[in-house]
């Protein structure tokens, strides 16, 4: 039996005055057990992208909005940059990064070209990297690991190629499963780091599939990357089998990045930010070990960027939310198993928790449209004391009174859409 000093309850709640304790006459209640004593996957963390050259830098107070672990922070642990096809815009991505890195954070970095003199249409856009430059664009990324590294940035991780599988009008190369099992069975060795791919812009499975099933190529992958858009946010079994984890890169919600946005009203965007939490609790469900959000500072993401009617460097509604996971599931924590008794009305009402040594987190979210109440037992250890924060329509991860527990056992309501 694992014992657990304190532990934190996190919701984020559409109307605040509709949280209450207890039960509720007209409710059937949902039964909740979580298993405290169990492991499974391991968290690598939580982050978001910063782009520089596309978007502004951000500033020293972003940085410890963004990465910082105190109260009004956000406490991302990963950082995603680009790797420009250009060696003199590498520099770009030093200030932010380094200062990222001190602060504990892991850095991966993803290139959206080769260099166009090693592409088949000499371009940035599109095109394919051309068999005989295998070897250079090998040398070029291993190069791009030794500059981060001897500036005080050593990273994480690195991918081949941001969405391979999907053709675009923009900075961009196109990928197929033998080009890239190729590519890694013959150059991946060469890599310093943890290699990332392939990146899929909505997780599909024809080239990791072809990696995974490649030994050579697949002993030189670490990670399975993919991204879903539009899909690909499912269970996939053959990364863990072959001993690999399983992140996903980049995601975002912005409805279409209309130019009408700063006219949406808060509840719409709230909606939307429901939904981008039901995406991280799906990743984590499906064994995931880290979720990674598009740019860090944008008026749909975390940070105002001062457009469409946001304010420039103010943390956002969404980076509120965002935070329920990265700022108290920390790298390193495990999920541990949870069990949702079926009830009719809460199909979208999901559940995970996380331990280390010492803390238990649990978060839930309630994507219906009416109040669902919850009975919660622990099983395999004990939690003395839960604390609880909440985030909504109008709350900021405000932290509430501490959750009663009984005989282990505890009851919320859980708000709609919270």
């Amino acid at each position: 039996m694992r014992n657990f000093k304190s532990g934190i309850f996190s919701l984020t709640l559409l109307i605040a005055a509709i949280f209450s304790f207890g039960s509720s006459a007209d409710l059937k209640a949902q039964n909740a057990v979580i298993h405290l004593d169990s492991t499974a996957q391991i968290i690598r963390g939580f982050g978001g992208a910063n782009i520089v050259g596309w978007r502004p830098d951000l500033n020293e107070e972003d940085i410890q909005k963004v990465f910082g672990t105190e109260e009004g922070q956000l406490g991302l642990s990963i950082l995603r940059i680009r790797i420009p096809p250009n060696k003199d815009q590498w520099s770009d991505n030093l200030p932010t990064a380094q200062k990222a890195y001190q602060m504990g954070v892991k850095v991966i970095a993803s290139p959206w070209s080769p260099p166009a003199s090693m592409k088949t249409n000499d371009d940035l856009v599109g095109g394919r990297l051309k068999k005989d430059s295998y070897a250079d664009y090998a040398s070029f990324l291993r190069q791009f690991e030794d500059y981060m590294e001897n500036n005080g940035v050593p990273l994480y991780a690195i991918s081949i190629q941001n969405e391979p599988d999907i053709e675009v009008s923009y900075e961009s190369c196109d990928w197929n499963a033998e080009e890239m099992t190729s590519f890694l069975r013959d150059h991946g060795d060469s890599l310093s780091t943890k290699v990332i791919a392939p990146e899929s812009f909505q997780f599909r499975r024809e080239i990791s599939d072809a990696i995974l099933s490649d030994s050579a190529a697949a002993s030189n992958v670490d990670i399975i990357g993919g991204h879903i858009y539009g899909g690909g946010l499912n269970r996939y079994f053959l990364p863990s089998e072959k001993g690999k984890e399983i992140w996903m890169t980049e995601y975002l919600k912005n409805q279409g990045a209309t130019d009408e946005w700063e006219q949406l009203e808060d509840e719409v965007i709230w909606d939307e930010t429901v939904e981008m939490l039901d995406t991280i609790q799906r990743s984590m469900i499906y064994d995931w070990n880290a979720y990674i959000w598009w740019y860090l500072k944008r008026y749909y993401s975390f940070l105002g960027d001062g457009e469409q009617g946001t304010e420039d460097g103010v943390l956002l509604k969404r980076g509120y939310a965002f935070s329920h996971f990265s700022r108290f599931v920390k790298p390193g924590f495990h999920r541990v198993y949870t069990r949702l008794s079926y009830a009719p009305g809460y199909s979208s009402v999901s559940l995970t928790a996380y331990t280390d040594s010492s803390k238990a987190i649990i978060i839930a979210v309630n994507g219906e449209n009416s109040p669902k109440e919850v009975n919660f037992s622990i099983a395999g250890g004990a939690i003395t004391s839960l604390r609880q924060h909440v985030t909504s329509l109008t709350e900021n991860m405000v932290q509430l009174e501490n959750v009663e527990i009984t005989n282990n056992s505890f009851t919320l309501t859980l708000p709609a859409k919270s």
